[in-house]
């Protein structure tokens, strides 16, 4: 038992807990690597991820420790006042088909657990990218509305003498004055909005107040999914994705799982020597060892049967969701397309349209209400035209993440593998050496 102790205090030395971040001094300048830096080294929902992932590995190591052999003193009292010891009985727990079984159910777990971080990191990466574009498509509306209000002042700026000497009417300043205060209110919202969004991406990041945030322009590169038929997108992404290598390792540690509980009715064996109580050699060593088939044993079995089916119907499950979200964001990617094109013509032909309307008005041809409405309609072709460009770039965001390309091809898959058995030495060698080759999950899942 001491050696087993030994080895479980390695295990929780060698597992590294989350360490906080480094606090960053200066403004922090957000654009797509800086936002995969940040996020997986101080995202708390990663840490969490991780630290699940620690929490399977000491499950590993104690099934491992359940294949150490056990030694059992047995003492007697002796007619003196010593006590003399009589018998030492090994238990052979490794010898246990089940015990084996157990070991690489356990591993396999560990495995899905991997992926489950490599999961969260691609998931969290994906959300904070999305919002990250969403606040530059926030940030070129504000310009846009402000460029607009400046546009509408002016026009109150150029209209205030003229209706104070009474050479035009004074409802076409008031007019005027209450179309640049209405633009105002608008540029103040979308401010509102984007101060909303950088303390979200402040708490999110883990930044502290004084830090200032630069937002960099970056729009999303076009995937090379676009234009594939859903049909061989799926075929190409499905068995390649981690979702479904999670899945894969699910199955095959039920099916260990299964087998651990087939031959469960082998419950312990042990080899045993004892010697006389006045002293001498040990002798006559001996094998113990039982049979249990309880009556719980075969529902046992057919439980483990229906844990199997049932991962294996959500690998099913799963490919009809990765179907369903294929066919969505290529449909929707193709209207957003469709929709950035044609207001990017409106806002083109609109801006025409002012400019000649508001030189009619300089010339006495035409009035401020026409100027103000042909601004207004300018105004509403630039809303959906970011609006537009907003969605191209966070639909790009969920391709790219389904094709681990671009800025998700940065981030590292948590492979934790098993190293080939070596025969029944290598077994022994790695249960009476569990330090050899190890490395800590924040070697093999870290960044």
């Amino acid at each position: 038992m001491k050696l087993l102790s030994l080895i479980m205090a390695a295990v929780f030395v060698t597992t590294t807990s989350w360490a906080a971040p480094k606090k960053q001094q200066g403004p922090v300048k957000i654009n797509p690597t800086t936002l995969r830096t940040l996020l997986l080294s101080r995202n708390i929902d990663i840490a969490v991820a991780l630290n699940e992932v620690q929490q399977a590995k000491a499950q590993v190591a104690q099934a491992r420790g359940n294949l150490l052999p056990s030694v059992n003193l047995g003492a007697v009292i002796s007619s003196g006042p010593s006590f003399m010891l009589t018998s030492v009985s090994v238990l052979l727990p490794f010898l246990m088909p089940s015990n084996w079984l157990d070991l690489k159910e356990s591993t396999y777990l560990l495995r899905a657990q991997g992926t489950s971080y490599y999961l969260a990191q691609l998931n969290g990466y994906a959300s904070a990218y999305s919002v990250y574009q969403t606040i530059l498509g926030d940030m070129q509306l504000r310009n846009a509305l402000y460029a607009q209000y400046q546009n509408f002042k002016a026009i109150e700026d150029h209209l205030r003498l003229p209706a104070e000497v009474g050479i035009i009417r004074k409802e076409d300043y008031l007019q005027a004055q209450a179309q640049a205060q209405l633009a105002y209110v608008q540029v103040s919202q979308v401010d509102e909005l984007l101060k909303r969004e950088k303390a979200s991406v402040r708490q999110m990041l883990g930044l502290e107040l004084n830090q200032e945030i630069i937002f960099e322009d970056a729009h999303m590169t076009p995937s090379a999914a676009e234009g594939m038929n859903p049909q061989d997108l799926l075929n190409k992404i499905h068995e390649s994705s981690p979702e479904t290598s999670q899945m894969n390792s699910l199955i095959t540690a039920a099916q260990y799982g299964k087998w651990s509980k087939a031959f469960s009715f082998l419950t312990g064996s042990s080899l045993g020597m004892s010697r006389p109580a006045s002293g001498g050699a040990f002798s006559s060593v001996t094998q113990n060892g039982s049979v249990n088939l309880g009556f719980g044993y075969f529902p046992a079995l057919q439980i483990s049967n229906l844990n199997i089916q049932q991962l294996q119907l959500r690998k099913q499950e799963l490919r009809l969701d990765q179907a369903q979200l294929i066919e969505t964001t290529l449909g929707a990617l193709e209207e957003a397309q469709k929709q950035y094109s044609a207001a990017l013509v409106a806002e083109e032909n609109l801006r025409s349209v002012y400019d000649a309307e508001y030189k009619r008005y300089q010339v006495g041809i035409s009035d401020i209400l026409h100027v103000l409405q042909a601004g207004n309609d300018l105004t509403g072709a630039i809303v959906n035209k970011v609006k537009a460009q907003t969605n191209l770039d966070t639909l790009r965001v969920s391709l790219h993440r389904m094709m681990i390309s671009d800025q998700f091809k940065g981030i590292e898959n948590c492979v934790i593998e098993r190293r080939g058995s070596g025969g029944i030495r290598g077994k022994l060698g790695r249960i009476f050496n569990p330090d050899k080759d190890r490395v800590t999950l924040d070697q093999i899942c870290g960044n």
